[in-house]
């Protein structure tokens, strides 16, 4: 697809697996899951497709009908990207309270979901199931916290991710005099999609005072979508809204037992000097009689005066201390989520939007061509030299999606199935011409004119300019 530098996806560094007698050098290698994502930059691959398969006419040819393949796919992206921001027009909590007719109705939800889903799908992401949400509850990767999650605020909650690797990572302990390393899978990116209870107040019993995110930051109703690039999977119960760090058990063992320890002492000192101090207050209040109260009295309640005042300070350095390593965590947790958000809300469309038309492009080209070349295939010879020409060509391990691309080659008019099951596609020129035509009916109902596509050849200088060649 034809995608601007801007919009066009990082492109994840290609690692092949590492032979399992590699030991801890093998570790410090990124092995790749095979997933639907192709993580090879649209300009290098339209590239190498023109000069490696040589066999399908010629260079120039070859080259329009990336070109082509390109534009299309940003024609239909464009429509998509119209309706996703109108679905979510209500949703968006970053619009004013009075911005209009909001519809939030479940109806409404449903088609923002329909539609976001087609995309998510085009861009080959794939939905996170809720027992690996929940797994991750208990879990973490990178970071030594403990995450709580408020799920009573929630409504609606999606996780979706593409680009697995499985890697080790190193995570230290005691001021970094301890290192344990810990296998994970990393996501090359997550898509987080949450919409909040319409009326939260409700389900909420604690003082705003008490939790981490007030309620003025939660908007009843709405719902966010947030994007994020590589994040362990045992950390996605970080990419919550309200995600908050708590203190672990050994964190308040290790804060509990010293004060425990040092607060005894001082209680045993103040409980004989107490009811001195009662005695002493009770005369200056005139309840007693002021000739039984000695000096020596008098000393001992000031001391028990002092000994309060010393406990008190002891309560509020132990406070500090325990709201030093809260605040410490939460630190923590935040500045990993600053440098691994990509965007939010409205703005993830576009994100997505570029990034399907990526995605479309490279499954249908690949297809293609391989197909112009090599074919006529059966569907599952198809998919093994995709694969292993993207091993061979770009060290990139994928599953790729073939019927997807297959429905698309169908859709453009370039897939031709034989009685045997085998597929093939028409010439570079007749596919050329074909693709042409999609462009002047779309081009025809964007001018509000005929939709049908003109008889006559097309001569190429008709055609937009060209975002690859």
């Amino acid at each position: 697809m034809a995608v601007t530098e801007a919009s066009r996806p990082a492109e994840p560094p290609a690692a092949a697996a590492p032979p399992a007698s590699a030991g801890d050098a093998a570790d410090a290698v990124p092995r790749v899951l095979p997933d639907a994502f192709i993580g090879v930059r649209q300009r290098r691959l339209a590239d190498r497709l023109v000069d490696r398969f040589d066999g399908c006419d010629t260079p120039t040819e070859r080259r329009q009908l990336c070109r082509l393949l390109g534009m299309l796919f940003r024609v239909e992206g464009r429509e998509l990207l119209v309706g996703l921001r109108d679905d979510y027009y209500g949703f968006n909590p970053d619009l004013p309270a009075a911005a209009g007719d909001l519809d939030q109705s479940d109806d409404a939800f449903e088609r923002l979901m329909e539609r976001l889903d087609r995309v998510l799908t085009q861009a080959n992401f794939s939905r996170i199931p809720d027992e690996k949400l929940g797994a991750a509850l208990g879990e973490s990767a990178e970071l030594d916290v403990q995450v709580k999650v408020p799920d009573r605020r929630y409504r609606h909650v999606s996780f979706f991710s593409r680009g697995r690797r499985d890697e080790t990572v190193v995570r230290r302990r005691f001021w970094g005099l301890l290192k344990r390393k810990v296998r994970t899978v990393r996501l090359h990116h997550v898509v987080v999609v949450i919409r909040f209870d319409e009326q939260p107040e409700r389900k909420q019993r604690m003082p705003e005072w008490l939790w981490h995110t007030p309620k003025r930051r939660i908007a009843p109703g709405k719902a966010v979508i947030k994007l994020f690039h590589s994040i362990a999977e045992a950390d996605i119960n970080m990419l919550y809204p309200s995600a908050r760090a708590v203190m672990r058990v050994r964190d308040k063992l290790m804060l509990g037992v010293p004060a425990l320890a040092g607060g005894v002492p001082v209680l045993l000192n103040i409980l004989p000097a107490m009811s001195v101090l009662f005695v002493v207050a009770a005369t200056y209040l005139g309840l007693r009689a002021a000739s039984t109260v000695g000096e020596q009295d008098l000393t001992q309640a000031l001391a028990a005066i002092s000994a309060l005042a010393g406990l008190g300070g002891f309560c509020m350095r132990q406070w500090v201390k325990f709201e030093r390593q809260a605040l410490k965590y939460q630190m923590a947790l935040s500045d990993n989520l600053y440098y691994r958000n990509v965007c939010n809300n409205a703005a993830v469309f576009d994100f997505l939007i570029g990034t399907a038309e990526d995605q479309e492009f490279k499954e249908t080209a690949l297809a293609y061509f391989h197909l112009a070349q090599d074919g006529p295939l059966r569907g599952a010879e198809l998919k093994r030299r995709v694969e292993d020409w993207l091993v061979a060509e770009f060290n990139t391990r994928v599953d790729f999606d073939l019927p997807d691309a297959l429905d698309k080659l169908d859709r453009l008019n370039l897939l031709v199935t034989g009685r045997d099951g085998r597929f093939s596609v028409p010439p570079v020129a007749d596919s050329l011409q074909a693709l042409r035509g999609h462009w002047l009916t779309a081009a025809g109902i964007a001018r509000g004119g005929n939709a049908e596509p003109p008889a006559s050849r097309v001569d190429a200088a008709e055609l937009p300019p060209s975002e690859i060649a």
